[in-house]
């Protein structure tokens, strides 16, 4: 099968975030939701709570890149293998896992990684322990993975909760112990976020994706990307 794993440098956005904070970093994508389910002939899904937070509909997956057959293709396929053959899907992802050590090692770069780019499966938090010397990032839903890693021992892992229509209660409380919360406004790119949000401090997701880089107990903004501007399930914010 073809790598798994995407390179962040192959994103013009991502690639500038890479050389400015000297990382090596690498992104899995699978397909989102629930469309593998048709091709394996099962109900399975990458995202457990993206229908209650009522994400399905304005998920990322088929935002820039993800609008072409081709990425379309290939997300599918991965995901199909890691439903249909689980071991040999982690065999791939940590060879590919090793190599990006080895890279880093040999630029003399900080090798990080994100396994949910497009998911929710929590896939770095067993890697993050099989893997110590890379920096694991990614964006949850899950709220008791989310409280476990917030109490936790995991050194080289950092997770953000993300905020659907359905979790709001959560959201807030993991923001009252220290956690942060990832926030879309509805605001095209350019335009200020809120200084506050719930009373929570709003920094600026936008400028990188590093989200390990985060201070403590704040809200991650983001401005909507494509159509989500569009989105009133709840899943985006106006500011207030």
């Amino acid at each position: 099968m073809a790598k798994i794993l995407s390179n962040m440098a192959s994103n013009p956005k991502t690639a500038k975030e890479l050389d400015k904070y000297k990382v090596e970093g690498v992104i899995l994508h699978l397909a989102c939701a629930d469309k593998v389910a048709e091709s394996i002939g099962r109900d399975v899904t990458v995202c457990p709570m993206a229908k209650i937070n009522k994400c399905d509909v304005p998920c990322l997956d088929e935002q820039g890149r993800g609008r072409m057959n081709s990425v379309k293709d290939a997300r599918l396929k991965k995901t199909i293998q890691f439903f249909t053959d689980r071991k040999g899907f982690t065999k791939i992802l940590y060879r590919e896992l090793e190599l990006l050590e080895k890279r880093a090692r040999k630029k003399e770069l900080f090798p990080v990684a994100r396994l949910d780019g497009t998911s929710d499966l929590g896939l770095c938090l067993r890697a993050s322990g099989e893997f110590p010397g890379i920096q694991f990032h990614d964006y949850t839903k899950v709220t008791p993975r989310m409280g476990r890693w917030m109490r936790g021992d995991y050194p080289n892992l950092h997770l953000t909760y993300s905020l659907g229509a359905g979790n709001m209660g959560d959201a807030l409380e993991i923001l009252s112990g220290g956690g942060n919360v990832a926030v879309v406004f509805r605001l095209r790119k350019g335009e200020p976020l809120p200084k506050e949000w719930k009373g929570f401090r709003v920094i600026d997701g936008d400028i990188h994706d590093l989200r390990f880089k985060d201070p403590k107990g704040v809200v991650v903004g983001l401005r909507t990307k494509g159509t989500s501007y569009y989105d009133t399930s709840g899943f985006v914010q106006e500011v207030e």
